[in-house]
């Protein structure tokens, strides 16, 4: 029994009870509608005799049994005490009488019996204490896969919103991104051919960062210098202020000696702070192509990435709406023989 994309939908409107076990949903108007079959009269020797010993357990008899044929593959279905709780939990399971719940919850209330007439076919029984109870434990039990399905279409339709949502953001900032990269490459290229054009981009990169290692070496060495030669001149100094106040006690030859040192050190301290200014000026030109070298990478990375990821998104949102399409097992209620359950007495005698 083939459902369109169309009922599909329509059924996520049934609770989620993976999601949200303790919901009440409201059965969908369009849903498929089961054929009832009631056999009052003709009865099963076969379940007649299995009602002597499934359900075996609980002090509560069942009266009837819904008997229908679910198509292979049928991994959703609920079975055992874990499928009764599904069963109870479910819109249609609400209603059940009290007594039919209580028959559930104590009792081994559903049977699988492989039928080799009904081709890919299992037979599931679903005892019931009442006629009407057995209808709407049928209908309760086909509930539960339904709603995993269910929840599974909106799984997926959140990823694929999410997915779309993602394209339409990378599509909004990649040409912007595009745009920067390639206004920076041709920057990038002019200045590294300037003075790197032999090495390779990764080797141009590495020697400028030596350079600015170089520099910074230099630039301590420098400040030692510069503070010797500042100490120098501090020393010098004050005793040339003691020959214009007169209160000297040097020669003639020993005064003219300390002009002559003064004149030395500032001319060394001119060269000093003059290397320092150079060593400046080098370690910050390559400090600069450093820095445009990493900005052009990130962002010519960071286009990479972007296009990687959009090229990424829409494969899956493709796959996606290919699967919401072209539903597989999983993502389709379950498939019963004619649509038809028949309501058999239960029998003891």
């Amino acid at each position: 029994m083939n459902r369109s994309r169309k009922y599909q939908l329509i059924l996520t409107l049934i609770s989620v009870c993976i999601f949200t076990p303790l919901l009440v949903a409201k059965p969908s108007e369009n849903e498929t509608q089961l054929k009832f079959e009631i056999e009052n009269i003709h009865s099963k020797k076969w379940i007649t005799d299995r009602a002597g010993r499934k359900p075996g357990r609980g002090p509560i008899k069942p009266t009837h049994v819904a008997i229908l044929h679910i198509r292979r593959p049928h991994k959703d279905m609920p079975s055992s005490d874990r499928g009764i709780l599904e069963i109870l939990k479910t819109s249609v399971g609400q209603t059940l009488s009290q007594q039919q719940r209580n028959f559930l919850s104590a009792s081994d209330a559903i049977t699988w019996w492989g039928i080799v007439d009904i081709k890919n076919h299992d037979t599931v029984l679903l005892y019931a204490v009442s006629e009407e109870d057995a209808k709407k434990t049928a209908q309760a039990y086909l509930e539960v896969p339904t709603n995993k399905v269910n929840a599974r279409m909106l799984e997926y339709e959140k990823y694929q919103k999410e997915q779309k949502e993602r394209i339409i953001e990378i599509k909004k900032v990649l040409p912007e991104k595009q745009k920067q990269a390639k206004e920076m490459e041709p920057k990038y290229i002019d200045i590294k051919n300037q003075r790197y054009f032999l090495l390779s981009d990764t080797e141009a990169y590495e020697k400028a960062k030596e350079t600015m290692l170089q520099m910074d070496k230099t630039l301590d060495i420098l400040k030692i210098e510069l503070a010797g030669i500042q100490e120098k001149l501090t020393s010098i100094e004050k005793y040339r202020i003691s020959k214009r106040l007169g209160t000297h006690r040097f020669s003639p030859e020993t005064l003219d000696k300390l002009d002559q040192m003064f004149v030395e050190q500032m001319i060394e301290l001119k060269s000093a702070e003059a290397r320092e200014q150079a060593a400046i000026k080098i370690r910050d030109r390559d400090k600069a192509f450093v820095d445009l070298y990493l900005q052009w990478k990130n962002s010519s990375r960071e286009v990479r990435n972007l296009k990687a990821d959009l090229e990424n998104s829409e494969r899956i949102a493709q796959k996606i709406e290919e699967k919401l399409n072209n539903p597989e097992w999983d993502m389709q209620p379950p498939e019963i023989y004619q649509n038809k359950v028949t309501i058999y007495p239960v029998r003891t005698e």
